[in-house]
């Protein structure tokens, strides 16, 4: 189909590849839309999640700062 605007020959989803105008929908039937094929076991949402581990260590407890006082 070309373009009324500016003559482009092909067209890209539902603009112009050469001006950008909307398209009028094409004749051409709607694509059939394949779907990725169900794997034999059962997908849970832990497979699915990703997974950030890190190496946990126990703070160190908080030593109060000495105030050092002059005797005067």
């Amino acid at each position: 189909m070309n373009c009324a605007h500016c003559g482009a020959e092909h067209q890209r989803g539902r603009y112009c590849i050469g001006c950008g105008k909307l398209m009028p929908p094409s004749p051409l039937p709607p694509r059939r839309v394949r779907l990725a094929p169900r794997p034999s076991y059962e997908v849970t949402d832990d497979m699915t999640q990703p997974v950030l581990r890190f190496d946990v260590r126990p703070r160190r407890p908080v030593v109060p700062s000495r105030m050092s006082t002059h005797a005067g």
